[in-house]
């Protein structure tokens, strides 16, 4: 590749000239030739996979369908490209915590190698590159870092091979790593990346962009359980610019809790504490905060541009809610959250 890259780059874009101008030709050339189809990938992909998977987290559920019962956060992440083979291997580390009655609150590390092949297709409106799962490479490696419930049998139930093990390793891999992901530009040489698969056409919404034609974005739409004694860091979400705000609504069922908000660096300190093991209060204050009731809710935070958590706590340890403390070996009950989580021009 190396001795005619700049044959392919001229290339490249002389075909994208014709393609801007109507002609139908190019498309097919484009969309039939491997080498510059490859050469699109890793160069314009291949940067923005690790920090776009940085920015974002993975919600858990042991079963599709059901409430979301834990969080896996993303922490270190490399990508190299394979050439001969056409393909780049991502390797992720992480950490999160999980709910099960029988445990209660786990907190785990995941480290996974991906292998992903790449697919083209060069459209009307632009080109769009696809990283989609060539293999599993490695992994998932799956340790426990903390067990709410030490009564538990942890021996023999949560092994590192045991059948809770490998289904929290199993929802990561499938709702994160094996998503893939999309790079799209345009004629005008704008780029665009998105977790995911997207068809042709379609294109992602990212935060620093609001659709002049809809001015919310969606970040997260999902039910989530949260049980007496725990809480959920929801995010982190992006707020690009200062005209922007966090809105947060939806329905409780149940006792009710408190949302929080934390810019991401102040929060991760927690987060990693309640991951371990401790479900203490933050060292810091939230920046904002609401008490939700059961029934609907609709809440507003107006924060400056950055990374935040919106903490949904239902403990004793933090903010005015205070729930009674549940008994160690049973199951604790939750206060099921129904929510869409959404990036606003008030």
């Amino acid at each position: 590749m190396g001795r005619w890259q700049p044959a392919v780059l001229g290339l490249w874009m002389i075909l994208f000239a014709i393609v801007a101008t109507g002609c139908p030709c190019a498309g097919v050339i484009l969309n039939n030739d491997p080498n510059l189809r490859w050469w699109a990938f890793k160069t314009y992909g291949v940067q923005r996979v690790c920090p776009e998977m940085l920015k974002t987290s993975v919600p858990l559920r042991f079963q599709e369908g059901q409430p979301v019962v834990g969080r896996y956060f993303p922490a270190s992440c490399t990508a190299s490209i394979n050439d001969q083979n056409r393909t780049i291997l991502v390797n992720i580390g992480g950490a999160g915590y999980v709910y099960m009655p029988t445990m209660k609150r786990m907190g785990f590390t995941l480290n996974a190698a991906v292998e992903y092949s790449f697919d083209y297709r060069f459209e009307d409106d632009g080109v769009w590159a696809w990283g989609k799962l060539a293999r599993v490479a490695a992994g998932p490696d799956f340790k426990l870092t903390s067990v709410e419930n030490k009564i538990a049998d942890i021996a023999t139930i949560m092994t590192p091979a045991g059948p809770a093990a490998n289904s929290v390793g199993g929802q990561v891999v499938t709702q994160f790593l094996q998503r893939g992901f999309t790079v799209i530009e345009n004629d005008n040489g704008n780029k665009e990346f998105s977790l995911g698969i997207l068809p042709p056409g379609k294109h992602p919404k990212k935060p620093i962009e609001v659709d002049d034609d809809d001015d919310v974005l969606t970040f997260a739409n999902e039910v989530a359980d949260v049980y007496t004694g725990q809480r959920d860091f929801l995010g982190p979400f992006e707020v690009a610019d200062d005209d922007q705000a966090l809105q947060l609504k939806g329905s409780l069922a149940g006792p009710a809790v408190e949302l929080m908000v934390y810019p991401k660096t102040m929060a991760d300190t927690w987060r990693e504490s309640y991951q371990n093991g401790v479900t203490g209060p933050a060292t810091t204050m939230p920046i904002a905060s609401a008490a939700i009731q059961p029934g609907p809710f609709t809440k507003r935070f107006a924060v400056r541009p950055g990374l935040y958590y919106i903490v949904v706590d239902n403990t004793a340890s933090a903010g005015q809610i205070s729930p009674p403390m549940g008994m160690i070996n049973i199951v604790d009950t939750a206060s099921r959250l129904t929510y869409v989580a959404q990036l606003i021009e008030p």
